[in-house]
């Protein structure tokens, strides 16, 4: 199974869709995601989301040979940009925003199972927001059989039609256990909640993602799930960011929701 992560095309905040480069964007993606073999995809209920994944609908869509896509658009996908108190300033700022020298001043946020008990990570609710996005991403992978073993780790078991006696000495899978290696998950959202998810399957605080990663507007991130042992998955990010798809048709990378200049080589 791969988990494909795309975030939306370059934005207009102001009416919550994607600029008129926003646009060249998404249709060079809709020429590369329809070569993807995708299973279903989910979507954020923003604009800019919804635009950029009609766009790869619509080239999906158009090679008639495909069956149609189940397209699910879930409400815990938007922009994770809740609120929380700036106890320096006094004023509100959103969760993932924050000056390089208060995040690293603060060792909790470094750790995914304490970085919501901050002070001001709990002025806005964090905890329940960011186990939301998790709880919705596990059940999406649960509809798939991919369950979690232990919700406080990264670990998910992908063989729940066997016994754990017999996955220790069978190692070949089932034809509809196979079956599972073919799925590929699309989500088109945003780098907030993205981070977020990325957080869930690899362990990691999405303070430490938000603020020492960055994926630029119509990138796609791919996670695939691996299996070491019988019986149990995790997943590990294969490519994050990429966007050779604007690179080779000349079309500049995008800046947007970061401090500085892209390269687009």
């Amino acid at each position: 199974m791969h988990l494909i992560f795309i975030r939306h095309g370059d934005p207009d905040y102001s009416i919550d869709s994607v600029t008129e480069k926003g646009k060249c964007e998404i249709e060079l993606l809709g020429k590369r995601i329809s070569k993807l073999n995708a299973t279903e995809f989910f979507v954020s209920p923003m604009g800019r989301a919804q635009a950029t994944a009609k766009a790869c609908l619509e080239n999906i869509h158009a090679d008639f040979s495909k069956q149609p896509m189940k397209v699910s658009t879930l409400p815990w996908l938007r922009e994770f940009s809740y609120d929380i108190k700036d106890f320096k300033t006094g004023k509100n700022r959103i969760a993932w925003d924050w000056l390089p020298r208060d995040y690293f001043g603060e060792k909790k946020y470094k750790d995914v199972q304490s970085f919501f008990k901050t002070k001001s990570m709990k002025s806005g609710n964090i905890e329940f927001h960011y186990k939301e996005v998790c709880h919705g991403l596990d059940e999406i992978l649960a509809s798939y059989d991919y369950n979690r073993i232990d919700s406080k780790i990264p670990l998910y078991n992908c063989l729940p039609h066997i016994s754990k006696e017999e996955s220790l000495i069978d190692t070949h899978l089932e034809p509809e256990q196979k079956d599972l290696d073919e799925k590929n998950l699309v989500f088109v959202c945003h780098l907030g909640v993205m981070f977020v998810m990325l957080s869930h399957l690899t362990g990691i605080s999405p303070v430490q993602l938000w603020q020492g990663f960055f994926v630029a507007p119509s990138s796609v991130t791919i996670v695939g799930a691996e299996e070491r042992f019988p019986g149990e998955v995790v997943f590990r990010i294969q490519q994050m960011g990429d966007v050779s798809h604007l690179i080779g048709a000349n079309e500049k990378v995008s800046a947007s929701g970061f401090f500085g200049n892209c390269l687009s080589i």
